[in-house]
């Protein structure tokens, strides 16, 4: 390293070890996610590395990790403006992952402003949404107020039925903040290639029905083949209760007429299909104002009262 005296060289080969030490260890953590419901009774539904996940081998392991467990993990992208945020989303293509930008403003502990990253406060955010009633999981977080957020590192410009840079990051499949009635979280849509897995509340929302049929099939499993009849029939109730409560627009399950053979049949497999749609979210609105003027004559009328 020329130009720097050896003492401030060993001091960067220092922090660069320490770095590859401490990514290191965020990718082992993250890895024992794995065995969470082994070693506490319970499995994450969202995974997250604040301060590290802009690493891309940290965002790997979290994109890894959270697509063997069928679950979400969210991201923070490091950019200076829009423009690197959008080029940062080259890399992105999965339907488990939600990438945030910019850093947001908060009141911290010690009573200082002081910018942190938005993925903390979307996963309290989805959190947030879950329990809020029953079937939280089929709504989004986006255009919701973010409690404790005060202001932005990054100016994002927004400007409803405009294009602005708002608009433009969502496009882009990130999630960010918008100014407008408080500091409110905008997007939600994941960087999937299939635009139907590109909505995080479907694809929570078909992971939740997914585990609960998962859990009724796992039942029957080793159990006499007659009793199939009755996982057909607790899946469609519980397809039922989520159609009443519109979480779902309607759906279909039925025996694979084609897959299920006398020789699977024989060996014991059994494919039962799910079909469904979900309630979609809103997300986008067109408003047209066109002019006419067809009621010229209701203003004659009404200057022509005498």
């Amino acid at each position: 390293m020329e130009g720097q005296s050896p003492s401030s060289q060993s001091g960067i080969l220092k922090e660069s070890a320490e770095h590859k030490t401490s990514t290191t260890k965020c990718c082992e953590a993250i890895e024992a996610f794995k065995k969470a419901k082994h070693k506490t009774g319970f499995s994450p539904d969202l995974i997250l590395a604040p301060y590290y996940s802009h690493e891309a081998g940290v965002k790997a392991k979290l994109e890894s990790v959270a697509s063997s467990m069928n679950i979400t993990a969210l991201v923070d992208l490091y950019a200076n403006n829009v423009g690197e945020a959008i080029n940062a989303m080259q890399s992105f293509s999965s339907k488990r992952l939600i990438a945030a930008w910019p850093w947001v403003q908060i009141l911290n502990t010690r009573g200082q402003y002081a910018y942190v990253p938005q993925s903390p406060i979307i996963a309290a955010m989805i959190a947030h949404t879950d329990g809020d009633k029953e079937y939280g999981f089929s709504d989004s977080y986006s255009n919701r107020v973010m409690n404790g957020v005060v202001g932005m590192e990054h100016f994002i410009d927004f400007v409803m039925g405009e294009n602005c840079d708002a608009d433009r990051l969502r496009n882009a499949h990130i999630s960010t903040c918008v100014l407008a009635e408080g500091y409110r979280s905008w997007g939600g849509e994941t960087s999937h290639e299939d635009t139907i897995w590109q909505d995080l509340a479907r694809v929570r929302t078909f992971d939740k029905i997914a585990q609960a049929g998962q859990k009724a099939a796992f039942k029957a499993i080793d159990k006499k083949a007659s009793q199939l009849y009755f996982i057909k029939i607790s899946i469609e109730e519980l397809l039922r209760d989520l159609k009443g409560a519109k979480v779902l627009i309607g759906y279909e399950v039925s025996w694979d007429e084609e897959r299920n053979t006398a020789a699977n049949v024989s060996a014991g497999k059994f494919y039962l299909n799910i079909k469904m749609m979900n309630n979609p979210i809103v997300k986008q609105i067109t408003l047209e104002f066109i002019y006419t003027d067809e009621y010229s004559s209701d203003l004659i009328k009404t200057i022509s009262v005498e």
